[in-house]
This record gives structure tokens, sequence and C-alpha cells, in this order.
């Protein structure tokens, strides 16, 4: 970013919208096209228009965009495509043929593998608790499924469990715990999953 602010990159930006003030989550106030201010929702904003929001800084203009490219510039959601395809045939040149990964595999399987260690911490921490307790406890803390549902990010614990979560409907929940005392979790999923076309787990695992 800063390599991009010394050549001048955003400035020359084409469209750029430059933002003034940040509402919470809900709205931002953006530099009118034609002068003035303009307050919308985020959620009005096109994926286009989010990739020229800029704002001013001490240090000069920076993109909104968290992720960026190589010249500072935002970077578009299909470019992840090609970063994948790059670090594929990088991955069957040091001899691995036949492993690939998308960034959709990658977060089913940080679903996958956060969903096994939640099990195990609260079969861990909660199993001497009566299933009064234990259901009190999820009232007020929430389950496994609302931590992955956190760290994914979803509005719907559904979406968690109906999507993301899938491979786990055929495993019996027993054969989860049984693993507790003193097994790997990359052991453990790389023996599950390692055949389900959403998941990549650690291709090694099995002979180290």
């Amino acid at each position: 970013m800063r390599r991009a602010q010394a050549a001048g990159r955003y400035e020359r930006l084409s469209g750029a919208r430059m933002v003034l003030a940040v509402r919470g989550t809900g709205s931002v106030i953006l530099e009118g096209a034609h002068g003035g201010v303009e307050r919308r929702r985020w959620n009005d904003i096109g994926p286009r228009t989010r990739l020229r929001l800029l704002r001013r800084t001490p240090l000069g203009l920076e993109p909104v965009a968290l992720w960026l490219n190589e010249d500072g510039l935002p970077r578009d959601g299909r470019g992840w495509e090609h970063t994948f395809d790059v670090a594929n045939e990088r991955i069957a040149m040091l001899g691995s043929a036949g492993f690939t990964c998308t960034a959709h595999m990658l977060r089913h399987s940080c679903a996958l593998r956060w969903y096994a260690i939640g099990r195990l911490v609260h079969a861990c921490r909660l199993g001497h608790l009566t299933v009064v307790q234990r259901q009190d406890f999820r009232e007020q803390f929430g389950d496994t499924w609302h931590l992955v549902q956190t760290m994914l990010g979803h509005l719907r614990v559904e979406t968690t469990k109906a999507v993301y979560l899938e491979p786990f409907r055929t495993l019996d929940v027993e054969m989860l715990l049984a693993h507790a005392d003193g097994f790997a979790i990359e052991m453990f999923m790389a023996e599950v999953f390692t055949g389900h076309s959403r998941v990549r787990t650690d291709p090694l695992a099995g002979v180290r």
C-alpha cells in the first residue's frame, strides 16, 4: 500500500469514491459524485463500487478494502481463484500430485476443524455437569455450532449446520468423542475426511 501511495496509484484510480465517515456496520458517508455528501447503506453498495472506496489518512489515500493485490489496489473477489490456481501448480511441482485446494474448501475445512475442537473441549470441560446444567450452559453461551457460526461470520446458525458442517451429518458423534484422550486432531481429520470433496486435510498426516 505504501508503494502504491508513493506511485500515486490511488489518486489515479478511476471512479474512486471518498469515505468520509462510517456509521457502525449499517451505513457510510461518502463524498457525492457531484459535490456534497451522500449517506449509503453498506448493503446497497455493490462489489465494484466497494473496490473504489478510499479514505484520507495522514499518510495519504488508502483503500477501504481489506484485501489488496501486490500493486496495492483492491483485490477482486474472483482474484482468489488465480491465487489458488498458482498455489496448486506449486504443490504439484513439489510432488503432491492430485492434491488441490480452493478458498471454499479451506472454509469448509476450518469449520470442520473447529467443530471437532469445540466438541472435544465441551466433552472435557462440561462432561461432569448434569444434563440440566449443560442445557443451561448452552442457553447462556451457545454450543459448538454457535462457535463455528461466529468464526465464519454467519448471520444464522442454520447456514453453518446445513452447509459448512454438512460432512459431519454422517459422522457418529461418539466416534468423535472417542478420540478426545490424547489423539492428534490433525490425524483424526485426515482419517475421517481425506476423501471428502469439500474438505482438505494435511496430505502428509498419514505418513508422519
